[in-house]
């Protein structure tokens, strides 16, 4: 198991013409727990989903997401913003969560893949967010 904090007071996806940048004021704040599958040292089961490993975060608001962190469940590591097969578990977990501020702040509610959960963290998150397109 793995614990942690991520924060984000500014971040970018993209380049040129399809640059977008988030900033947040105050910080934004994930704590984190990432978890294999099965655990090492009492063989016991972790979590019910059927994915090698597994990242828990909860939002400094109180909103908990859940995440695959492998490269088979997780699209996102096979080139999202640098991620690779060999980023680590906790690079993956980071870049799942700003994929989903890009998308929750930058995509129509009319997306089929713009979820509850992308609508909460907009919500949630709209005053403390500066939102800017291309420079």
């Amino acid at each position: 198991m793995t614990n942690g904090k991520l924060i984000f007071d500014s971040i970018q996806e993209g380049e040129g013409d399809s640059l977008h940048k988030l900033y947040f004021n105050p910080p934004l704040k994930v704590d984190f727990s990432i978890y294999e599958k099965i655990d090492k040292e009492t063989g016991k089961e972790n979590y019910p989903e059927d994915v090698p490993i597994m990242g828990y975060a909860t939002f400094d608001f109180g909103m908990e997401a859940h995440v695959p962190l492998d490269v088979e469940h997780n699209w996102l590591a096979n080139g999202y913003e640098g991620l690779t097969k060999d980023s680590s578990p906790t690079e993956i977990l980071q870049g799942t969560i700003m994929f989903d501020l890009f998308h929750a702040f930058f995509h129509t509610v009319q997306d089929p893949n713009y979820s509850h959960y992308h609508w909460a963290l907009q919500g949630w998150l709209q005053e403390r967010a500066n939102v800017k397109d291309s420079d």
